[in-house]
Order: C-alpha cells, then sequence, then structure tokens
C-alpha cells in the first residue's frame, strides 16, 4: 500500500469556531512537532505498518488566510497522479485546517479523492470521528507575553539566547563560556585601541592586513569593529530583553579597560572625518564599475592655516569605494558627491546622456478595470464564506444527529465541490489582478516620481528628494571617466 505524508506546522492550531466566526472556548490544547520530527514519524510509521511511502507535501508556518501551497500541491497530485488506493498520513488533524472547520474541509477534500487518511495523533480520521476531533481541538497557548516572559526567565539565570558574540560559545550550562582563538582577537583589537592609540578604521585596517577574519570568514569592517567595543559582554555583563546580569561570565576585558576605550571613543566622535552615509542623496546606490564594490558617501573636515596666520577650513563630501572606507582594502576611487548626483539628475531627467530612457506616461486610465477586477475578487470570496457557513452548519447539523455523523462524507461532497469551484476561480481572478495591479502600479508610480523629478525638484525637502531618488533608481555605476544610472523596472 502506498502512502503520502502531508506535513505543516502553523503559526496557530485549530479551535472550534462558531457560525459567525468567533472562536469557542477552547476545550484541549496541543503541541505539533517540528516538520522534521514529523517527517521523521511518517517514515517510521509507514515502515511499521508496511506502507511504500511515495511523496510528502509541507507547508510551513501556515495561518488563517495563508494560502497552503503544499496542501494545494497534494490535492492535484491525488487527481493527476496518484491512483488506486492511497493512505495520506498527517501528525495530527491539526495540521489540517488553521480552524477546526477548515481542517474538517480538508479532510472531506482528501476523502473525495478516496484516498484513506491517518493522523500519527488522532488514529484514522473517518466519519465516525470526525465530528468528535472538531468538537475538542482548540488552540495552544499561543501568546507572546508568556513567550517572552520565558525567554526573559532565561535571561535572568544569564543563559544564552541566540547566537553568542564573537570570542564566546555556549557552554554546557546554557552559559558564554571563551572560544579561546576569537577571545585572542577580542583582546588584540581592544589593545590597539587602548594601547595603540588606533581608531576603528586603522583598526580594521590592521587586522585585514594581518590576515585576520571575522566569525563568518569576511574582512573586519569599522561598523562590526565599533560594535565589538561597545559591547560590555566582554567585561562579563550579559544584557538581554531588558535584564542585565553583571559578572555572569568570564571576561575578555577588565572593566577599567573597557571603560577607558570608550572615553576614548567618545573624544573621537567629536574630532574630523567623520561619515554621514544617510545625508548622501545616492546612499546606497552607487557602485564602482572598476572594481564591482559598493561606494559609500563620505565627509572629511579639514582645517589648515595661510600664510596670512589665519585659519581656514573646508567640508568636503563625495562617495568612496566600501571596502576601501570600511575595510581599507581594495583601489581607492571616489567621486565628488555634489558632481555626481546632478550628473544623475539630468539623466533622469533626459538632460545629459548616460542614463536610460525615462519616458512618461502620465493620464492612462485604468481605473474602470481596477473596479472591475475589485468586485470579482469581493464577489468570490463572499461566496466562499458562504460555503464555509454552509459547512460549519451542516457540521452543527451533524453533531446534533441530523444527518448522522456517519452521513457527513456523503452530506458535504456537494458543499465541499462547491468550495472548490469557488477557489479556483478566486484564484484565477487573483492571479490576474495581481498581474494587472502589478504592472499598472509600477507605470503610474513610476511615471509620478518622474514628473516630481522634472517638475518640482526644488520645492522638495532632502527627505523627499531622497525617496524619488531610492525609488526610481535601481544603481548608479561610476567608472573612471563615466557614469551610468539604471532605472528601476
Amino acid at each position: 500500500m502506498r502512502a503520502i505524508g502531508y506535513l505543516s506546522l502553523p503559526v496557530d492550531h485549530p479551535t472550534r469556531y462558531d457560525l459567525d466566526g468567533r472562536p469557542a472556548t477552547p476545550a484541549a490544547s496541543q503541541q505539533l512537532p517540528s516538520l522534521v520530527e514529523q517527517n521523521a514519524n511518517f517514515l517510521a510509521y509507514c515502515q511499521q505498518h508496511g506502507f511504500e511511502p511515495t511523496a510528502t507535501f509541507l507547508d510551513a508556518a501556515t495561518s488563517h488566510g495563508r494560502e497552503r501551497a503544499g496542501l494545494t500541491q497534494l490535492l492535484r497530485h491525488l487527481n493527476e497522479e496518484a491512483r488506486g488506493f492511497t493512505f495520506v498520513v498527517t501528525q495530527s488533524f491539526a495540521n489540517l485546517g488553521h480552524d477546526a472547520t477548515q481542517a474538517v474541509r480538508t479532510v472531506l477534500q482528501l476523502r473525495a479523492r478516496g484516498v484513506q487518511l491517518v493522523s500519527l495523533s488522532d488514529g484514522p480520521i473517518d466519519e465516525s470521528s470526525l465530528i468528535d476531533l472538531w468538537r475538542v481541538h482548540s488552540d495552544p497557548d499561543t501568546d507572546a507575553d508568556r513567550r517572552r516572559e520565558r525567554l526573559q526567565e532565561r535571561a535572568r539565570l544569564g543563559q544564552a539566547i541566540g547566537r553568542p558574540p564573537y570570542g564566546y560559545k555556549v557552554g554546557g550550562d546554557g552559559r558564554y563560556e571563551l572560544e579561546e582563538q576569537e577571545a585572542t582577537v577580542v583582546r588584540r583589537i581592544f589593545n590597539l585601541c587602548l594601547h595603540d592609540g588606533l581608531g576603528i578604521r586603522r583598526i580594521a585596517q590592521r587586522l585585514n592586513e594581518e590576515g585576520y577574519q571575522t566569525r563568518r570568514g569576511r574582512n573586519w569592517s569599522m561598523v562590526t569593529i565599533r560594535d565589538l567595543l561597545r559591547n560590555p559582554v566582554y567585561i562579563g555583563r550579559y544584557d538581554k530583553l531588558g535584564v542585565s546580569v553583571p559578572g555572569n561570565h568570564e571576561a575578555i576585558v577588565s572593566e577599567p579597560d573597557f571603560e577607558a576605550v570608550a572615553q576614548q571613543m567618545a573624544q573621537r566622535r567629536t574630532a574630523t572625518g567623520v561619515s554621514h552615509p544617510s545625508d548622501f542623496l545616492l546612499a546606497g546606490l552607487v557602485w564602482c564599475g572598476e572594481d564591482q564594490t559598493r561606494m559609500i558617501g563620505v565627509t572629511r573636515r579639514q582645517q589648515w592655516r595661510k600664510a596670512s596666520g589665519e585659519t581656514a577650513a573646508a567640508t568636503y563630501r563625495y562617495y568612496q569605494s566600501e571596502a576601501r572606507t570600511n575595510q581599507s582594502v581594495g583601489a581607492y576611487h571616489t567621486r565628488r558627491a555634489d558632481e555626481l548626483e546632478a550628473e544623475v539628475l539630468a539623466h533622469i531627467r533626459g538632460e545629459r546622456q548616460g542614463g536610460e530612457s525615462a519616458v512618461l506616461n502620465i493620464g492612462k486610465d485604468e481605473t474602470a478595470l481596477a473596479a472591475e477586477t475589485a468586485v470579482a475578487v469581493s464577489t468570490a470570496e463572499a461566496r466562499l464564506r458562504a460555503i464555509d457557513r454552509k459547512l460549519a452548519q451542516l457540521l452543527e447539523d451533524a453533531a446534533a444527529g441530523d444527518p448522522p455523523p456517519s452521513a457527513l462524507h456523503e452530506a458535504g461532497a456537494d458543499i465541499i465541490a462547491e468550495w472548490e469551484s469557488a477557489s479556483a476561480d478566486l484564484a484565477a481572478i487573483k492571479s490576474r489582478a495581481q498581474a494587472q495591479d502589478r504592472e499598472a502600479d509600477r507605470r503610474r508610480r513610476r511615471d509620478q516620481r518622474l514628473q516630481r523629478i522634472r517638475e518640482e525638484w526644488e520645492t522638495l525637502n532632502f527627505p523627499q528628494q531622497r525617496d524619488l531618488i531610492e525609488q526610481l533608481v535601481d544603481r548608479v555605476i561610476v567608472f573612471d571617466h563615466s557614469v551610468t544610472t539604471q532605472l528601476k523596472a
């Protein structure tokens, strides 16, 4: 005999819903195993009972209103390929729907295709057991506050939550333990800052030149060094979820050294050479065509003394290779910020060659098509809700004995056929609507932004200008002697 596995892991588990769609009082709770455990249980069941496992379908993180692609594929497979006597094995009735009525609908859909359904937790699911399952299944506790309380309790015990920071690993008691090779690098970073007087840029450069890499095998960057030097975990303090536990684990640096480094970094923040990438119009969009790395905005302030004895100062803004800026590696490619931003604007406006063609199509009326599609979707969704209410009423009647539970499959056959037909119609309408919406919205928004740049640019504040550029431009590629502006499709 052949068996097909269906695995799912709902965000919320089934409960009984009344005819108005309100959750009824839960009667029991159930925690589903992970998808890996469900699959292992399915294979063990097949081996124990002599089944031949032929396929497995799964849905992860299912929730109310979200399409179950795995279930849809399973039903299609049963229609097109799985001929003859077949069992569908699932972990629990709870796998089959977000709420209990939806789970019953899934059972009836599977039974309509001639398969036998087995729940590893509930046993064979047939008409006689279906109503009882519908009655008793309920949601487990999914209260986010309770989950947070459990995590905070771990934090109060100083036990690791998530990935340990560089320099540490998780020990057998759940607390941080030294990872000696990484801890040596941490000590070197603090020493380079405190005793050698290096800033975060020079520290990153030194580590990269000496061949040190991060835990992920990458070059050290200014941001990584800065965050490491600021992290109190290295003086043995554990901070998580608003809980602070001093002396929780072995320190890598002393507290006086940590405070001295913090003071030194604070003093450096008032010095020249400060970078503010967020103040740059093209931040995140500029790439160096010569070495294929991103370019970031950098601000440099310089002071000098004139021959007359007076002090002069100037501020320079430019885009520079990120690898050169943050890691002090790679070639030195740079472009003045005001010149590059003016050139990109000229490309978008069509005033200078180097940009892609940006043609306006303002005025194309798609309102009627959108309204027609919206009505069709609303009508199809209302039809599905009406069918679900009809199924819920049938379940209420069967629970009361009329029709008897043994006749539920036959009584629900027409309802299931009607639901599948309506569901297929809705899927087709939504598919067409999504394609129409994507294309219409893309053209409309793109044209509106182009028009604003061409007609209103000087009246906009910086955040508005930045938003327009970010929405229109895919990337700006800077070569030594040319610039190319690529617009989004």
